[in-house]
């Protein structure tokens, strides 16, 4: 059975549900405000990946960025960072920040 995602055009909730293919076509009320005018949302989809294709991909595409350049460096983990899956590439909201501070041209961590 699919797992569908909806938003509640009333109250703004998201919220997955899964979904006899019967059932499929039929749009449910929302379980936070009761509303019927709810939207099917697009969403995005999960590819498993073996960690050595991972460690592949991640070896190829950092090869072509210049170290000694923070600005290619940021823009690297910037675009690739979440393809690569949940377990890479984690970081705090700080972490992010400088990350995308950093891949605009802004100083670095040592400037």
């Amino acid at each position: 059975m699919p797992v569908y995602e909806y938003q509640c055009e009333s109250c703004d909730h998201r919220y997955t549900l899964l979904v006899r293919a019967k059932d499929s076509e039929e749009l449910p009320t929302c379980p936070q405000c009761g509303g019927e005018n709810v939207r099917k949302l697009i969403s995005s989809v999960s590819v498993v990946r073996s960690a050595s294709d991972k460690e592949k991909d991640r070896g190829q595409s950092l090869a072509e960025v210049d170290p000694t350049k923070p600005q290619e460096v940021a823009q690297y983990f910037k675009e690739h960072g979440s393809r690569f899956g949940d377990d890479d590439f984690r970081g705090t909201d700080t972490w992010h920040d400088a990350i995308d501070r950093v891949a605009e041209g802004g100083p670095t961590l040592d400037e």
